[in-house]
């Protein structure tokens, strides 16, 4: 009995040694087995203390304990997926409007919303451009990046540079004028228009379809009026003739002499008196060895002839009197004759100073008694273009054709 016991103690002995060491238990389990069927009860219990044992010696175990976290990390960890959002459902601001050429890569800017969230360029998206140095249609590419992905394409026009009238010719009779103009780079044609002021409405007049074509004669022209030109290069785009800015305007070329006169005073009726004379002389035009007679041209100041009642100079006196001011007139045009040479034929001065030019470099005018004549006496027609405006007269001399 006691060699048993012995036997038994021993056995218990080599297990926990076993256990420690980590052998596998598997070599005594045939003597466990044996053991158990000697029906000693206390053999389970105890294998249960040192299953509890192990499980402590695995915690504090600095060897074993590391392959048991990477283990542990290993089966637990989850990839972290980022939902990106796509670009095209952002608010996408881009300058998209008609851009002018310049030779150099035209860039609008943009601008992309996430809700109220402004996002930042090369970092939420990218932008690159397309076609965008010469004339045509060019592409602007949004591409999303970070937490943005997908693409959006813009399209914006460059329409030609901006044109150059080089000249604008009359005619003899003034009623036809040639405008011409520098060829634009890589365009398709030309569109011309016309307005009767320099800061008027410029109405479209006329499509020309070739690029190489760079002059147009507009024919049926008043000679009484001035007339300004303007002329844009276009771009034939998607169907559409695009173009972005108009010339500076222009209007008959030589001008030989131009000369404004302000009155220091000009009532409403004096006004209107300054730009009824000045409507019937606009647009004349005095052929080589014609003279150009003031009453012929504007007739008598009369009230059936629409003049109003306005100040003028009666036998030394200031007196009202129709046609007021019209004197203001004649002496603009006295003046740029002589600065453009041509010949005095009459002319007389007022008997009391006026207040918008010297004594001695005026010429009144008084129906049947006073007459400004004025020889042309170069070998060139000239036009004269004269305006009145709140108190000033302005009178234009034009060398006519070639």
């Amino acid at each position: 009995m006691r060699k048993t016991e012995k036997t038994k103690s021993f056995l218990k002995i080599l297990i926990v040694v076993a256990i420690l060491l980590g052998i596998n238990f598997s070599v005594f389990e045939n003597i466990v087995i044996a053991t158990n069927e000697s029906g000693d009860e206390n053999v389970v219990g105890e294998n249960n203390t040192l299953t509890e044992e192990n499980t402590n010696t695995n915690s504090t175990d600095e060897n074993i304990s590391p392959v048991t976290n990477t283990n542990t990390n290993t089966s637990t960890t989850t990839p972290v997926v980022v939902e990106k959002k796509l670009i095209q459902k952002m608010k996408i601001v881009a300058n998209t409007s008609v851009h002018s050429y310049l030779g150099t890569a035209r860039q609008p800017d943009v601008n992309v919303y996430d809700g109220n969230k402004k996002l930042k360029v090369n970092k939420d998206y990218s932008v690159t451009y397309k076609n965008n140095t010469n004339p045509g249609k060019a592409r602007i590419i949004i591409t999303g990046i970070g937490d943005y992905t997908g693409q959006v394409v813009k399209y914006f026009y460059i329409a030609p540079q901006k044109e150059k009238i080089t000249s604008v010719r009359f005619n003899s009779t003034a009623t036809k004028a040639t405008i011409t103009w520098k060829k634009a780079y890589k365009c398709t044609g030309y569109k011309v228009f016309m307005s009767e002021s320099r800061n008027g409405k410029y109405t479209w007049i006329k499509t020309i379809q070739n690029n190489n074509t760079l002059s147009f004669t507009k024919k049926g022209l008043n000679p009484r009026k001035e007339y300004y030109f303007k002329v844009t290069a276009y771009k034939k785009i998607d169907g559409k003739k695009v173009y972005k800015k108009l010339s500076e305007p222009r209007t008959q070329d030589k001008l030989l002499a131009t000369v404004t006169l302000t009155a220091s005073s000009s009532g409403s009726n004096r006004n209107h008196n300054l730009k009824l004379a000045s409507e019937k002389i606009s647009g004349l035009v005095l052929k080589p060895g014609e003279t150009f007679n003031w009453f012929k041209v504007v007739g008598p100041a009369s009230k059936a002839r629409g003049y109003l009642e306005a100040s003028v100079f009666q036998n030394g006196k200031t007196v009202k009197g129709y046609g007021g001011g019209v004197c203001q007139v004649s002496t603009t045009i006295y003046q740029t004759s002589l600065k453009v040479g041509l010949q005095i034929v009459e002319r007389h001065q007022h008997s009391k100073p006026v207040t918008y030019t010297k004594l001695g470099k005026d010429a009144t005018v008084s129906y049947g008694v006073q007459n400004l004549r004025i020889k042309n006496n170069k070998n060139y027609s000239i036009r004269i273009v004269t305006s009145a405006e709140k108190g000033s007269t302005t009178c234009k001399m034009y060398k006519v054709g070639d």
